[in-house]
């Protein structure tokens, strides 16, 4: 198992932050996400990696940029209800965790490009599953060469 490199990090989410976020989400997150956020509150990755991923999001006492809060109020509107924003792209784009259903603790990417339909439905252009839980999303997290121009 591979674990991403970090150029931050934050110390572990509070207990009385993870309980606000299942009472505001009305579910337990699942385990593996929540010892995580439990010995480490998000951080902002070193260097590219396969999926883009650039910002892993926390709910305590993190910077505006990486917090689930401050995604879940600007971007809510697109992020569907269960799901909650745990990391983000350079272009905006979300990486989501599924937290109530039978796709609880999935990881999914969604882009930040999105369409809207005939009725005024706005909805993002991608959306791929690419993990079935937390930690096989971490594992799959792959450091790419840096290529000078």
């Amino acid at each position: 198992m591979t674990t991403p490199t970090y150029a931050r990090t934050y110390p572990p989410a509070a207990p009385s932050r993870l309980t606000e976020l299942e009472s505001k989400l009305g579910a337990r997150l699942p385990e593996p996400y929540r010892a995580y956020l439990s010995t480490q509150d998000g951080g902002a990755l070193e260097g590219y990696n396969n999926h883009g991923l650039e910002i892993v999001t926390g709910i305590g006492d993190v910077p505006r940029w990486s917090s689930l809060w401050y995604l879940l109020s600007v971007d809510g509107d697109v992020i569907p209800a269960g799901w909650i924003p745990v990391g983000t792209d350079a272009g905006g784009g979300l990486f989501l965790l599924v937290v109530t259903g039978e796709d609880s603790g999935s990881v999914w990417y969604q882009s930040s490009e999105l369409e809207e339909d005939d009725e005024g439905v706005t909805t993002p252009v991608v959306r791929e599953r690419l993990a079935d839980s937390w930690d096989q999303f971490l594992a799959s997290i792959e450091p790419l060469e840096e290529t000078s121009g």
